[in-house]
């Protein structure tokens, strides 16, 4: 999987418009386009019907829809393009609307002069025709039609009438039969169930004449899920289409040669074509599933990255490729490789694969460091075939729990490598865990959760009896009153380590209106990598993000298990989230839960958030009565929420 090292073309954006020309159409739909075009004009005797476009997220529906458009419009068969979800809720409408300013104008005025004698309809009707005749006119007398309509049965089904032998006169006027309007309606499964209904509505009940064909671009799994989250059902979501829904095509995605032009056609317009050998684009192809849409978001990814960081002009375009790969199709590896904890699991993972080779082929892998690093004893020489692979189960229960299966994928395996063998790998490394733009750098005022948290995070560690009850709490938030406001982060981080008395009183912080009986749930976070120069963003977005779901988080850096012992009692907390490794200990966390539960400190809800997620630790916490191990934020967040679910349940 080569990549090209001298670079020296410019790079650009693709953007996500769908395909209109054939010039564009890297995938040949086209050919599709034509067959469907086909279909629809041989099929002019047999309107109305509707034609469904089935495909997931990106997969081309639109793309394929504007080529049958351009492809009718080539043959004199008049289009009208509806999107269903920038109408929002009046879909009804504007879809009615969108059929109506395509008949002839002597049409509507004949059917006025019928309908002129209704003295009921008179009224409803005048307001109609000057919608129509003035295309999107007056939006009052819009508001007020679609007011009476929707109150008034009669006028409705006046209006309905209306429609029908307007689309009738209009079919049977053309110089020849069968004249078609073909009406395509675009993004119907990114509505609301209540749109997909009045759409549903819209073509049953208003525009069912013949003439007109309706082509509709959708998801039907999103759209049943879509009605279900819209107090829907999936069938019923369903049921509606079943109703008006007679031609299904499901668009199939590109087979292993189409995908690869498309890929060599994207990297050709983005300039990165130089960047993408063939292993390349395998991987490509294979973990975006050949999602023409994902393909492009993970070329621009690479474009904007390059462009706006211009570090990587030092390590070269073909290395943030890489790491591009990385993190979009292995982010338990990306995470664990921008980890701050200065392990270098490259070399980690591709030593473990040669331990695995030849203990899998019954040979002594001869790496006995690799085990004792890992404090796992090595097989002993000439051990047998059984004796080495009881070896690897051991070593691979203290190795990160995505190894075992990375270590199959040959593509990743030797994007690794590749990694590995660049002669900047460990700048590069270096880079990626500690020297990436970020941080809380920028001066300005602090809000007094961000004050709270530069308290919490710049504290020097101290036992419970250098704790000292020096300041109250009211001294303290006066305090902050007077700190916060013109000063920057980093003024504020110097007056931190000075000798302020208020810090001593940081295990007893209450926010006003916040005390012990607060709903909030209150959450204790431990983890020495809590530093005073505030870099760990990723762990401050995490504890906003619980700030916002009504959790209150207080973190510190202590790492002893006495001072864990008495700020657990003093701050009672509802939730406790820890590392693991502190000070070398690659078990300390885990140690320190047990001592918390046979002393009888702490028995509530635990998760432990680290970056390194091993079966051992797994197996481990889950004895000690944790809710598990995790390097996923999103992860933790769904425990914290499930944490706050169970005591809402409790206390109701």
């Amino acid at each position: 999987m080569a990549l090209t090292q001298a670079v020296t073309t410019r790079f650009v954006v693709l953007n996500d418009q769908p395909v209109e020309t054939g010039e564009d159409d890297l995938l040949d739909a086209a050919a599709t386009a034509r067959s469907l075009v086909d279909l629809i004009t041989d099929s002019h005797v047999s309107t109305p019907f509707t034609v469904a476009i089935d495909a997931g997220w990106g997969m081309g529906k639109s793309s394929l829809m504007r080529l049958m458009r351009a492809r009718l419009e080539e043959r004199g068969t008049p289009t009208a393009w509806f999107n269903a979800w920038t109408s929002g809720a009046d879909a009804l409408e504007v879809l009615i609307k969108s059929v109506l300013l395509n008949f002839d104008r002597n049409i509507v005025r004949r059917a006025y002069h019928r309908l002129a004698k209704r003295r009921r309809a008179v009224r409803v009707v005048r307001l109609l025709l000057k919608v129509v005749l003035r295309f999107f006119g007056v939006h009052r007398l819009v508001d007020e039609l679609w007011r009476q309509l929707s109150v008034d049965a009669k006028s409705r089904n006046e209006i309905r009438d209306v429609v029908h032998d307007m689309a009738k006169d209009w079919a049977d006027g053309g110089t020849s039969p069968g004249r078609q309007l073909v009406v395509f309606i675009d993004d119907l499964d990114r509505c609301s169930g209540d749109v997909v209904l009045a759409v549903c509505e819209a073509i049953k009940l208003y525009l069912d004449v013949p003439g007109l064909v309706f082509v509709i671009g959708c998801d039907q799994a999103v759209l049943a899920r879509n009605m279900q989250e819209s107090g829907g059902s999936a069938g019923h979501a369903l049921g509606h289409l079943e109703k008006i829904v007679q031609v299904y095509y499901r668009t199939p995605a590109p087979d292993q040669e189409s995908v690869r032009r498309l890929i060599d056609g994207f990297a050709d317009r983005s300039g990165t074509k130089e960047l993408f050998g063939d292993g390349v684009t395998a991987l490509i192809a294979q973990r975006t599933r050949r999602n023409p849409r994902r393909i492009k978001r993970l070329i621009n990814s690479f474009v904007l990255e390059y462009h706006l960081n211009r570090d990587w002009q030092r390590f070269g375009a073909s290395a943030l490729v890489r790491v591009i790969l990385l993190q979009h199709f292995y982010p338990e590896f990306y995470r664990s490789l921008t980890s701050t904890d200065d392990r270098d699991i490259v070399s980690e993972f591709l030593a473990y694969t040669s331990v695995r080779e030849h203990c899998k082929a019954g040979n002594h892998p001869g790496d006995d460091e690799f085990f004792t690093n890992h404090q796992v004893a090595p097989p002993p020489a000439g051990a047998d075939h059984d004796v080495l692979l009881s070896s690897l189960d051991r070593i691979e229960q203290e190795l990160p729990v995505f190894f075992p299966g990375l270590a199959t994928d040959k593509d990743f395996v030797s994007l690794i490598r590749e990694l590995f063998q660049d002669a900047d790998f460990d700048e590069l490394r270096g880079y990626l865990q500690h020297g990436r733009p970020g941080g809380l750098s920028s001066p300005g005022a602090l809000t007094d959760d961000e004050f709270m948290n530069a308290f919490l995070l710049n504290r020097p560690a101290r036992s419970p009896d250098a704790v000292r009850l020096q300041a109250t709490q009211n001294d303290l938030w006066a305090l902050m009153s007077d700190l916060r406001g013109p000063n920057d982060p980093q003024s504020l981080r110097d007056l931190l380590h000075q000798n302020i008395d208020a810090v001593n009183a940081w295990p007893t912080l209450v926010q006003p209106g916040d005390d012990k009986s607060s709903p909030l749930l209150r959450v204790l976070w431990i983890d020495d990598s809590f530093t005073p120069d505030l870099t760990d963003d990723a762990k401050l977005d995490l504890i906003a993000g619980a700030h916002s779901r009504g959790v209150r988080v207080f973190q510190t850096g202590i790492g002893d298990l006495e001072s864990t012992k008495f700020v657990i009692q003093r701050f009672k907390p509802g939730l406790l989230i820890s590392d693991i490794t502190r000070d070398g200990d690659p078990n300390a966390g885990l140690d320190d839960l047990a001592a918390l539960r046979s002393d009888g400190i702490y028995d509530g809800p635990v998760i432990f958030y680290t970056s390194r997620v091993t079966p051992s630790r797994v197996k481990r916490a889950e004895e000690l009565g944790a809710l598990g191990v995790t390097a996923d934020p999103r992860e933790l967040m769904s425990w914290i929420e499930r944490v706050v679910a169970d005591r809402d349940t409790a206390q109701d």
